[in-house]
């Protein structure tokens, strides 16, 4: 009766943290402890929330706690492998992963853990030999061809013209605790300020800000508009903006999704969204019909001289500016201004971008 008990809370704790209710999801997972204090998998679900939570250490005590009982335990493994890395405990985390793999010789989760760790990590060999044990156990694996293909360089078996969504959403939830953070003390980054100046103009506008992400835009936004509309992939980056209290309506889906309920917007703005996105032919047309005509989208993107648009080892995505050229006269927008940028200093080095501001053409 108690273990039933304790999986309904289970069951109802994840509902919670899904829907960015993280501290009652807590709230939750505990009771479930109290209830079944043997149970594993809240061990692991609470550890992972405290770390989501920004509580790296109290996870990482609560795991170690339940890893001598249950040392055997794989996702106990993964799990403190998880709050070890949120930690900043690169050894301690890669070792916890490791002993997860070899302790599940049947499931892709373990070495896909490690695989992203070392990306993070920028240990670009160790992740390319992971991801090919993926694809060698998991041919349809949903992200490792994508993944390899972008730390290889090989774009010749694998379809790269858009990542899988949920590693996009899975990256940013990720990131969600340490994002803001990350972007404006080590990246210098400033492309939200930096396209509102180049937009100007009245703050009568209905303004919708794509990948919003935890807000960064929307404070930049929020002066410009009289109504303000948000959307990102990531539940938690969502929970996150929610908590601003600056935007009128926030969703957590697809850009294209949330451009196609819209209609006679006065401005769309991507901030570093479309490095994520890769293809825009779908992103431009779906502006098309959300803007009203002399309505404007406004945006970044990462700086390429080939052709198109590329795959980078970083895993972002950069757009030659006779593509964004293209894809503005293909659907109706006149180019009104575009400026070279460097959008945010990685690892010491400048990333060369340009930002567009670009006006539906009336009539």
């Amino acid at each position: 009766m108690k273990r039933k008990k304790a999986d309904e809370l289970l069951a109802q704790g994840r509902g919670q943290a899904e829907r960015g209710e993280l501290a009652a999801a807590e709230a939750t997972y505990r009771k479930a402890l109290v209830a079944a204090p043997d149970h594993l998998g809240v061990y692991c679900l609470l550890g992972l929330l405290l770390v989501d939570r920004d509580d790296a250490d109290a996870a990482v005590d609560l795991l170690e706690r339940a890893r001598a009982q249950a040392p055997d335990f794989p996702p106990l493994q993964l799990a403190l492998g998880t709050a070890y890395a949120a930690a900043g405990h690169d050894e301690l985390a890669t070792a916890a992963m490791e002993t997860a793999i070899k302790l599940d010789s049947s499931s892709t989760l373990p070495l896909e853990r490690l695989a992203k760790h070392h990306i993070r990590a920028g240990r670009t060999r160790e992740a390319i030999g992971l991801l090919r044990r993926i694809v060698r156990r998991d041919p349809t694996h949903a992200q490792a061809p994508f993944l390899l293909a972008g730390l290889t360089g090989d774009h010749e078996s694998t379809r790269v013209d858009a990542p899988p969504p949920e590693l996009i959403a899975e990256l940013f939830d990720t990131y969600s605790t340490s994002f803001e953070q990350h972007l404006t003390e080590k990246l210098a980054y400033n492309v939200p300020k930096e396209l509102v100046a180049l937009v100007g103009g009245d703050a009568d506008r209905v303004v919708i800000d794509l990948g919003c992400g935890t807000g960064l835009a929307g404070i930049e936004l929020r002066p410009l508009a009289k109504r303000l509309v948000g959307s990102d992939l990531s539940p938690r980056m969502v929970a996150r903006a929610r908590r601003r209290g600056i935007y009128d309506e926030l969703s957590c889906e697809d850009l294209v999704a949330t451009l196609a309920r819209a209609r006679d917007v006065d401005l769309v703005v991507a901030a570093d969204v479309f490095i994520y996105v890769g293809a825009l032919e779908a992103t431009f047309a779906a502006c098309a019909t959300a803007l009203r005509p002399g309505g404007v989208l406004a945006f970044s993107v990462e700086h390429t001289e080939r052709e198109g648009f590329v795959l980078q080892p970083t895993l972002r995505y950069a757009h030659a500016e006779t593509y964004i050229r293209g894809l503005a006269a293909a659907h109706g927008f006149v180019v009104d201004r575009t400026e070279p940028s460097v959008l945010r200093v990685d690892n010491g080095r400048p990333v060369h971008g340009q930002l567009f501001v670009l006006r539906l053409a009336v009539g």
